[in-house]
């Protein structure tokens, strides 16, 4: 059993700073800075996903409920451009699966694990993708774990919705692994269900996690982790109690004492305003064995040999002074937390050095409990990290200039610096760039890709898919649509629809209809094949391309009907003509069998047969039984019309008149 042996002067402080913070121990509102210079200084901002934390006031019921309504109504999740469903992945533990891969940018992909610890919901697992990991796909790459605070989501990580993450390492050659959800959790193994949830995120992170990203994700084992706040204790707890798993912990704000007098009693009312959660159900009474187990100063020794990076403010609010991160004051839970963090970690430095382990350590002379800090810190860590890793210069870094056509493309800065130089493609050469990549080949030219029109462009497989190559820049379209041409089709993007790829012939007979301006509106999913065909869903209607290569359009009620029956996969095959106007209604040939539809009957389907030639007879709609009523179940099926009824037995067509 790990006894304290010292309790430095700062403990007898934790009750006036507990009562500054502790019902908010968690990451308090913030505006998220881009800040990759040594100085911290403020830049642009990216929308936070909690409420303003310069809200004067007391931290009672009010000011909590607030933050929380702000949170529950904000998050959002974005629509992925493609998702991969259960993908293979040999060498798994039993029960663990990759579901669906979700890729939200060319660079962001989202894993949802069937978990065998955390079976009651897909796990959800972000990573950000090495700089090279388009460019050399043959290369194995190591990992940075970016744990997150108390009041986790279930939509994405603090770390992509407050800070600059993604655009920190866009040029830097490792995956970074971002774990979705785990509100309250500490990434630790819970001892019983609480709340509706059984958190067993230790279990999960290295059992199931670890295989996932070695033989799915190309991870080469090489591994570094730190997290804020809460995920600051929890990577200082996973790295000491598998040392062998890391190279590097970091700590940013973390809360580095937890069986200290106060700090249990601090833990468990923010657990119990983070959500409602026991800190019994985690780690049993105060002073039980989990409890010491999970205390970071008395782990301390099992991190020798491995590089340690703790960071803290002194609770001091620097909000418009010279060199400040901050976007707005402080509030009192931003003072009183970061208080508690500096005072535990500086305990936790204190013991290091007591066994003789070596920590880098910073604690600034100001700053709060707040989001833009911890990208600063995190921006400061990462030449340790790279360090620890054992990177390259190159790989810690862009090392790069764009020459030529692709300099000429790029020069107006739309897909930001680039990442790496020039690398082959088939065909021609690609380069990327932290918001893009550019491509050129001799009979396009060099075109720059952004956004999600880029992202899917790159998904497809980029030159070496069927689109081959960009033949313009992004340009604009009707209701705010944009598009992107190919040499073998195009890319269209409306806010409503998301960006999907359409087959130059698809594309030509679409212009039939005038486009997006016309009644088909705007693609809305990609060609499916069937039988050797293709069949393209639009807003408001398809495209398609028989077997033989000819295209139809299909449109309104018509269309409806045909994707009600499954388009191409139903009884009726592909169109064979375009829709015609008959009598007041219309009607569209298909392989098998018409649609006909008029303003009294509506869109039903007649298929090719006795019936349909008893019909023909008669004079199809225009004679006297009229437009058909109901849908024909079969070539050989009953059918009625505005006029009567048609029914087949015995190889004989029977027929009824109203």
């Amino acid at each position: 059993m790990r006894v304290t042996q010292r309790r430095s002067y700062q403990i007898a402080a934790l009750p006036v700073a507990i009562g500054l913070g502790v019902s908010l121990l968690f990451p308090p509102a913030a505006v998220a800075q881009s800040t990759t210079s040594a100085k911290p200084t403020s830049t642009s901002t990216s929308k936070s996903r909690s409420s303003n934390s310069s809200s004067s006031g007391s931290l009672g019921s009010s000011s909590l409920n607030g933050l929380t309504d702000y949170l529950d109504t904000n998050a959002v999740e974005r629509t992925p451009i493609r998702v991969d469903e259960r993908p293979q992945i040999n060498g798994l533990p039993d029960g663990v699966s990759v579901e669906r891969v979700k890729w939200i940018t060319d660079r962001r992909i989202e894993l949802q694990i069937k978990s065998k610890v955390m079976p009651k919901d897909v796990v959800k697992v972000q990573m950000l993708l090495a700089r090279d990991w388009h460019s050399q796909p043959n290369r194995k790459f190591p990992e940075v774990w970016a744990l997150d605070g108390l009041r986790a989501t279930d939509i994405e990580s603090g770390w992509t919705s407050e800070t600059n993450i993604e655009q920190l390492f866009a040029d830097k050659n490792v995956n970074v692994i971002l774990p979705v959800g785990g509100e309250s959790s500490f990434y630790s193994d819970w001892q019983s269900e609480d709340n509706g949830k059984h958190y067993m995120w230790e279990s999960f992170l290295l059992n199931e996690l670890i295989p996932v990203l070695k033989n799915g994700y190309r991870a080469n084992g090489d591994r570094a982790i730190f997290g804020l706040s809460m995920g600051g204790t929890a990577a200082m707890n996973l790295a000491e109690r598998n040392p062998d798993l890391f190279k590097f912990v970091g700590s940013f704000s973390g809360y580095l004492d937890t069986t200290s007098p106060g700090m249990p009693d601090a833990i468990r009312t923010a657990q119990q305003d983070a959500g409602g959660y026991h800190s019994e159900a985690m780690w049993g009474p105060d002073g039980s064995q989990q409890w010491i187990d999970h205390d970071p100063k008395l782990g301390i020794k099992a991190l020798k040999g491995m590089k340690v990076y703790v960071s803290a403010g002194s609770g001091r609010d620097d909000f418009g002074q010279p060199g400040s991160v901050a976007k707005h004051p402080a509030n009192a839970a931003g003072i009183g937390l970061e208080v508690i963090s500096r005072m535990t970690t500086q305990t936790f430095v204190d013991f290091a050095r007591r066994d003789g382990v070596e920590v880098t350590s910073v604690f600034r002379p100001s700053g709060v409990h707040d989001w833009p800090y911890w990208q600063f810190e995190m921006g400061q860590a990462w030449p340790h990290i790279a360090g620890a890793l054992n990177l390259s210069q190159s790989d810690r870094g862009a090392d790069c200039t764009p020459v030529g056509a692709i300099a000429e493309a790029t020069k107006g800065g739309v897909i930001g610096n680039c990442v790496n130089n020039e690398y082959d493609v088939a065909g021609g050469k690609g380069q990327d760039f932290t918001n893009g990549r550019a491509f050129w080949s001799p009979n396009t030219g060099a075109q720059a890709l952004y956004g999600r029109i880029g992202t899917v462009y790159t998904e497809l497989g980029g030159p070496g898919s069927w689109l081959g190559f960009p033949t313009s820049t992004e340009r604009g379209l009707a209701n705010g649509g944009r598009f992107v041409t190919f040499e073998h089709g195009n890319i269209y993007w409306t806010l409503q629809t998301d960006a999907i790829a359409v087959p130059t012939d698809i594309v030509n007979k679409w212009g039939d209809l005038k486009w997006e301006n016309g009644d088909l509106g705007y693609p809305v999913a990609e060609a499916t094949e069937h039988n050797g065909g293709l069949v393209q869903k639009f807003q408001n209607g398809y495209v398609t391309r028989n077997p033989k290569g000819a295209n139809n359009w299909v449109r309104g009620a018509i269309a409806a009907k045909y994707g009600e029956l499954q388009t191409a996969k139903s009884k009726l095959g592909y169109p064979t003509s375009d829709e015609k106007s008959i009598n007041g209604g219309a009607f569209q040939e298909f392989e098998n069998g018409n649609i006909y539809w008029s303003p009294a009957t509506g869109a039903h389907v007649i298929y090719y047969g006795d019936i349909y030639k008893a019909w023909g007879e008669k004079g199809y709609e225009q004679g006297e039984y009229g437009y058909p009523t109901s849908d024909q179940e079969s070539a050989s099926g009953s059918i009625t019309f505005q006029g009567g009824k048609m029914s087949q037995s015995n190889g004989k067509v029977r027929e009824e008149r109203n």
